[in-house]
């Protein structure tokens, strides 16, 4: 048998054990509106974090970071303590906050979540929302399926329509069925993966390389800007290049697809546990991507593509049986984000658009039928949309992060952690950030001088602060 055909076989074994274990999760089924969205809101510390932690870093850390640290070296390391900041004030000042809210609200998305703290009756609080998560999802979960596209090119010779193809049939065969829980049962495997492949692949390339000196001499030899902090940028250039990768951190509070984790939680207790579990996940899997992307580049140079930099290490240092089960790490990645982001999406319509149109409640069979319904929809749009030649992971994914993470950040953390802030500031605060967002992405030169979401999120920050303070006499008791 050669060395293809089994690597194909183990990933095919690990393909096949979690669209059985997402739909075996169906069998823990409630019969409530809850379960398809929330997983009846019981989910232990160890799915809460994994899949929130899962969902949350995806394709883009293991194709789209390791590419970032092969292309900018050394520098890349600043997005680590942004995100530190991140991942520390969701779990430990949001969280539990948020889980209590949307309980007592009975809210089960982030749509109804703002409505039911800034007014239901208010068409404008709940439009918004869901066009911003539209929007934005679709271009995430199109991330996604780009990078399983990438994935089975890079390993499998699978022409990229093909990969795009597949890595949607995997999502689609547990998601459709099992819904949020099979998505937080099969995250949990997934992430699994990721921790193990980030931890052992660096150590492989290193140990291929010898040294650190070898690695370093190997970086200077490349490019001197690689061993630098700012990636060779000097004065203004180089600042705006490290607050941006520090202000990655920002989005955060403002991903729907991780809120819904801290909304599924059972209990204060599982919260906190959940958020050191995901906090020590999050270490090793950053540290293990750019330490990958860093020696990857001193062993292989230039390559075409930095973000097939794992899969084609993949194929070159590991045994068949072993490169199966690391793709199917990466296949992983790219699967716990894109499932969990379809189920926000197609949950943020069918609960929250689709109401608007008929009159009276809908029993339980056709509100679980139209949850499955609009979620292959939306697989289905997001596969057209990364069938185009836009192919940038890393850009993509930042892009949507920043949309979500202006728009709703400010508002879901003054929304918790301030009482006086006002539906007029909250629809202010959403419109700039996703406005600012846009101008400044598709503006060259401020693009250029700093990533979007720190600006869009500090004047979408401000604005709900300053439109709130101005609207205090009309605010509803």
């Amino acid at each position: 048998m050669d060395n293809n055909t089994v690597l194909i076989i183990s990933f095919l074994v690990y393909s096949l054990g979690i669209v059985a274990f997402g739909l075996y999760s169906t069998s823990r089924r409630k019969q409530t509106d809850d379960d398809f969205v929330l997983a009846n809101r019981e989910l232990g510390p160890w799915a809460s974090s994994l899949s929130a932690s899962a969902s949350s870093e995806s394709g883009w850390v293991m194709l789209g970071l390791v590419g970032e640290a092969y292309a900018y070296g050394l520098s890349a390391i600043w997005i680590i303590p942004g995100i530190a900041v991140g991942y520390l004030f969701n779990w430990f000042v949001l969280a539990d906050r948020l889980r209590v809210s949307t309980k007592q609200s009975g809210a089960v998305t982030l749509t109804q979540f703002i409505a039911s703290r800034f007014g239901e009756k208010s068409a404008m609080v709940r439009a918004i929302p869901v066009l911003i998560i539209t929007a934005a999802m679709l271009g995430y979960v199109a991330a996604q399926m780009n990078a399983a596209g990438k994935a089975f090119d890079a390993v499998f010779a699978l022409p990229y329509h093909w990969g795009v193809l597949a890595g949607a049939a995997i999502i689609m065969a547990y998601t459709i069925t099992g819904g949020f829980r099979a998505v937080c049962w099969t995250d949990i495997i997934q992430a699994s993966f990721m921790v193990i492949a980030l931890l052992f692949m660096p150590v492989i390339v290193f140990v291929k390389l010898g040294s650190f000196t070898a690695v370093g001499d190997a970086l200077r030899a490349a490019d001197p800007a690689l061993l630098t902090w700012s990636s060779g940028k000097a004065g203004l250039a180089g600042l705006g290049f490290v607050v941006g990768l520090l202000g990655i951190g920002l989005g955060y509070p403002g991903q729907p697809h991780i809120l819904s984790r801290f909304m599924a939680a059972r209990d204060m207790k599982v919260v906190k546990k959940a958020g050191m579990i995901a906090f020590g996940w999050f270490i090793l899997v950053y540290a293990g991507a750019i330490s990958f992307g860093l020696f990857a580049r001193a062993y292989f140079g230039e390559i075409a593509d930095p973000e097939q930099a794992l899969p084609l290490a993949v194929g070159q240092f590991l045994p068949a049986v072993l490169g199966g089960f690391v793709i199917a790490a990466i296949v992983s990645a790219i699967c716990s984000t894109a499932d969990s982001q379809l189920i926000v999406v197609s949950s943020t319509i069918s609960r929250d658009v689709i109401p608007l149109f008929r009159k009276g409640k809908a029993d339980f069979a056709r509100t679980q039928l139209i949850d499955r319904w609009v979620l292959v929809i939306l697989a289905i749009l997001s596969v057209l949309f990364a069938l185009t030649e836009n192919r940038m992971i890393f850009t993509f994914v930042l892009y949507a992060w920043s949309a979500m993470g202006a728009a709703f950040g400010p508002v879901v953390i003054l929304g918790l952690l301030w009482k006086r802030t006002t539906r007029a500031g909250a629809v202010a605060g959403m419109i700039v950030g996703a406005v600012v967002t846009v101008i400044w992405k598709e503006t060259a030169v401020l693009k250029a001088a700093l990533y979007e979401l720190v600006p869009a999120f500090v004047l979408a920050f401000l604005t709900v602060v300053i439109v709130s303070l101005l609207t205090q006499e009309g605010r509803e008791k």
